[in-house]
């Protein structure tokens, strides 16, 4: 068997070795095309330093259509284009619109699908990483009385259209098609009603497609607009059955026999919009739970192990409590609407103040034990931590589209081993989340409110070693940590089509840490009372991080049909630094109050902790 000392310099070799592997090439800020600490997960089109879901932003956006998204249409009317707004709303860095009016799918007309595709071929702007090109027709194919062929000759120009794209790199990497499921084209004030069903048909020919390449994506504004024409004012229209060109910006669907005005146009880029960004909103829910463990890791190691177990204040044995909590100092608080689903009337409660004293976002214990006989440099302690926290996002209802509030849930269980002047410190930690998203559309006067879960399990090893410097310990250390996520199917309700079922893959990260903690001794303020300061800098760095599979399929609409998007989620890899100081104030034997300041160096505005922490001994 090998002697403990040979045991703790093998361990603290492997240690260091990994620790180095994290930390190689990186200096002490962000590395170079990572996301900040605290980032949402990643989509296709989210830039490498996204911190929410409003950074989603592809880089060229291609459009090909007919009139419903052309530029020579809407621009001679005066109404808005749906891809120009989206642009406008930062959504792409540059649109190019090859969609040309009465353009169709089938082939042998000048603006036909394969004339726009070969325009954009031989344009100077190759498609490149980032890039999503909107295929959006089916109008013209059908026409105001059907199509005489059954729409044979419109797939077939589709289907070509689309491989044309593909072999040209347009679902390559991070790029994207989307198609698009018309609205009932048979609903038009000019059309014949019959059409519907060639409508119905020409919609599940587009879902083929989308399932057909995990990188194309069906876009449905047949569900968006059908509940538009069931229910005109709880989407703020009034007329959804005639022409009127003046009311058409403001609450008429149609600005002449055939086609949309201003506000109809504006839902169909809000539409387009909320299938860039709805599995961004959701993968990212998982970054939730992996801060939510890292910290309460952190919080365990600094106020229930470290000032227990080495230097003059090493703990007595027997059992101790500690209770845990932090105080959230917030920058900006805008005010609050708390949402439900199925209210009407959100009541606004106003917030002021940077700091927030009254409300702790961690609440908890902590029970240890070391055994009498343990006493020494080969002492033990063992105990359970137990943990609810939130992090609290605030719903604006005019400046905030998308927030969420996450609940957390922990039970830890930890094992601290002294071994020749070396720490070892395992803890395993499941932690159950709850989140609540709220979205609400401006345009619309809309508002929905999900909720969801998650579990993680983190497992970390820490190896910390003490030195005396004068009146002062040092205690360099480092830190492997293992976490795995897992998000609840959930389904979830959504302004802009019917309700729509997610699912996700598992998740699994390791990160190493490293950092150096220092205290000084307990300075005596007389009367039995005394002090102690310390204060610390770490470095966390993720190792890997998984992509995440997630699946989204509307329950309703053309979703119904099989219609399935499936996105891998890149997660934003952890490189940050954090400064703390605390002060412990022993006011009895048995009895001392704590106070902690931490800050993360990449985000001194919102990346700030303040804790106050009683320990009591028995």
């Amino acid at each position: 068997m090998k002697s403990p000392l040979r045991q703790t310099a093998l361990y603290a070799a492997v240690m260091l070795c990994i620790a180095l592997t994290g930390c190689a090439g990186s200096g002490g800020g962000q590395a170079p095309g990572e996301a900040p600490p605290g980032a949402l997960a990643s989509n296709p089109f989210a830039a490498p330093e996204a911190t929410s879901f409003d950074q989603v932003k592809v880089k060229t956006l291609r459009v090909f259509g007919d009139s419903y998204s052309a530029l020579d249409y809407t621009d001679t009317r005066g109404t808005i284009n749906w891809a120009t707004e989206l642009q406008k709303r930062g959504r792409a860095e540059r649109v190019d619109n090859y969609a040309l009016g009465g353009a169709r799918a089938a082939k042998g007309t000048t603006t036909a699908f394969d004339r726009q595709v070969n325009s954009a071929l031989r344009g100077n702007n190759p498609i490149g990483d980032g890039d999503l090109s909107v295929v959006y027709f089916g109008y013209n194919d059908i026409g105001i009385n059907g199509s005489t062929d059954g729409l044979r000759s419109a797939r077939a120009g589709y289907f070509d259209g689309i491989n044309t794209l593909i072999n040209a790199g347009a679902t390559n990497g991070n790029n994207r098609i989307f198609v698009t499921q018309i609205h009932d084209w048979s609903r038009n004030p000019r059309n014949d009603p019959r059409t519907a069903s060639q409508v119905v048909a020409w919609n599940n020919f587009i879902a083929e497609q989308a399932n057909a390449n995990p990188n194309i994506v069906a876009v449905d504004l047949f569900t968006v607009f059908n509940r538009i024409y069931e229910d005109p004012a709880r989407f703020g229209f009034v007329n959804v059955t005639t022409r009127d060109y003046a009311r058409s910006f403001i609450d008429t669907l149609y600005l002449d026999l055939n086609h949309f005005g201003s506000r109809g146009q504006d839902v169909m880029s809000r539409t387009f919009e909320h299938y860039l960004t709805r599995g961004w909103e959701w993968a990212s829910t998982v970054n939730a739970g992996a801060e939510a463990a890292l910290r309460l890791n952190q919080d365990i190691d600094n106020r229930v192990l470290l000032l227990n177990h080495s230097g003059p204040n090493a703990a007595k044995s027997g059992f101790a409590v500690h209770a845990m909590g932090n105080l959230e100092q917030e920058a900006y608080r805008p005010a609050r609407y708390e949402m439900f689903p199925g209210s009407t009337n959100p009541a606004r409660v106003d917030l002021t103040g940077k700091f927030n004293l009254t409300d702790s976002n961690t609440r908890g214990v902590a029970l240890s034990f070391q055994p009498e006989q343990q006493l020494g440099n080969n002492s033990n302690r063992f105990g359970m931590a137990i943990n609810t926290s939130h992090t609290p996002r605030y719903f604006s209802e005019r400046n905030t589209p998308f927030s969420q509030k996450s609940d957390f849930n922990a039970t830890t269980m930890f094992w601290h081993q002294a071994v020749r002047g070396f720490d070892f410190t395992t803890q395993a930690t499941f932690l159950r989340t709850k989140f609540d998203s709220y979205k609400y559309d401006d345009l619309l006067d809309l508002r929905v409110a999900n909720a969801g879960a998650g579990s993680t399990w983190s497992f970390e090893q820490r190896l910390r070693h003490s030195t005396r410097l004068g009146n002062m310990t040092l205690s360099p250390w480092m830190s492997l940590t293992h976490l795995t996520h897992k998000l609840d199917a959930q389904t979830a309700q959504s302004i802009y089509t019917t309700d729509v079922r997610y699912s996700s893959s598992k998740s699994s990260e390791w990160l190493s840490g490293f950092g150096l903690d220092l205290r000084s001794d307990p300075i005596d303020l007389g009367k039995r009372r005394s002090m102690t300061l310390g204060a610390g800098i770490n470095h966390l760095v993720s190792l890997h991080r998984d992509a995440m599979g997630v699946s989204m399929q509307e329950t309703g609409g053309f979703g119904a049909y099989g219609a399935v998007q499936r996105e891998m989620f890149t997660r934003p890899k952890i490189n940050r630094t954090q400064i703390g100081f605390n002060a412990a104030v022993s006011l009895a034997p048995n009895l001392n109050v704590q106070a902690f300041y931490a800050t993360d160096t990449g985000d001194l505005k919102q990346g700030q902790r303040v804790s106050l922490q009683a320990n009591m001994k028995f």
